[in-house]
């Protein structure tokens, strides 16, 4: 009878185990910008480097300048134990504005994606492979933009679910870390996160804006990705997380 009770407590704590498999964890962070050499997000990029955590920044393309690829060459050139890049850069659109993929033309649309790529491509030497738009406002006329172009393999986030080609992955497991745009707040992300992590257990896609982050600020991120790291979450990146998906 006691080799039975020992054998049924160990059968529940492997199926505990096999019960609760930790999400990945993408990092959207947007607004990279570099101007004159200067870049808001150079603290929390040394913080990611450090701590070897993998990150998406989002940089919007008219925000930058020649000094950009000086700039973040060192945090683009990072890698992990393994020799994976840390960083993705993805496209956050040419000026940011609220209706830039949003209640605008074809044409607008298509002028001001392409436009941005083609910036990114000559200031920084890369080809971007997610998108994701400014303020999270896209429409109808965005999923054709988008799925014109075949670099693009992923859409993140979006005020409305959009309707993609299979070729192209939609990333919306969204987990609020960000108590109100730029203040990342420990707590209302632990309220968010134990909601939700019996919901999204693949993946979670955590948004932020470094640009707007004071060291206290800086902090609070940092208790969040310690927490995350301790639940044995991976952190990885959109295009990344992609290739997985589809076995590339």
């Amino acid at each position: 009878m006691k080799t039975k009770t020992i054998w049924i407590t160990c059968l529940g704590l492997m199926l505990s185990a096999f019960s609760f498999a930790a999400p990945k964890i993408i990092l959207k962070l947007d607004d990279l910008s570099v101007k004159n050499g200067v870049c808001g997000f150079a603290p929390t990029m040394d913080y990611l480097v450090q701590k070897q955590l993998k990150a998406g920044l989002g940089i919007i393309a008219d925000r930058n300048d020649r000094t950009a690829l000086k700039t973040l060459k060192p945090y683009l050139r990072a890698t992990n134990l393994k020799g994976e890049k840390l960083i993705e850069i993805w496209h956050h659109g040419l000026d940011h504005s609220k209706t830039e993929f949003k209640d605008s033309t074809y044409e607008d649309q298509k002028l001001h994606f392409e436009l941005a790529d083609k910036q990114i491509r000559k200031l920084l030497g890369i080809q971007m492979h997610t998108f994701g738009t400014p303020y999270n406002a896209s429409d109808s006329v965005t999923n054709k933009v988008i799925s014109g172009n075949p670099n693009y393999k992923v859409f993140m986030l979006a005020s409305q679910k959009p309707v993609l080609p299979n070729g192209i992955l939609y990333l919306d497991n969204r987990v609020n870390m960000e108590n109100g745009t730029g203040n990342p707040e420990f707590s209302f992300f632990m309220a968010n996160y134990t909601k939700l992590k019996g919901k999204y257990t693949d993946y979670m896609v955590l948004q932020g804006h470094p640009n707007m982050w004071s060291p206290e600020r800086i902090e609070q991120f940092k208790k969040i990705a310690d927490f995350l790291i301790s639940e044995g979450c991976e952190f990885v990146l959109p295009f990344e997380y992609y290739q997985s998906q589809k076995n590339i």
